[in-house]
């Protein structure tokens, strides 16, 4: 079961939020101006990976834990 639980938080947790904090600093704050600014290409590239990571890795996770309950992939 150990061995389960640490799979889950690798695949669901730790991989895609690895991958999103790769491409976090789109968001900055100008404390002189006043001003918060969004770098949309960096936006688009973090909402590239959370993609990517729901339809590629979130596939094997998800056939892994239907596996785990009984089911078949």
């Amino acid at each position: 079961m150990t061995g389960q639980i640490a799979l889950l938080l690798r695949v669901f947790i730790l991989l895609p939020l690895g991958g999103l904090a790769a491409t976090l600093p789109f968001v900055s704050y100008d404390k002189a101006a006043g001003l918060v600014t969004i770098d949309l290409n960096a936006a688009s590239l973090a909402m590239a990976v959370l993609l990517y990571g729901l339809l590629t890795g979130g596939t094997f996770a998800w056939s892994r834990w239907v596996k785990g309950i009984g089911g078949k992939t």
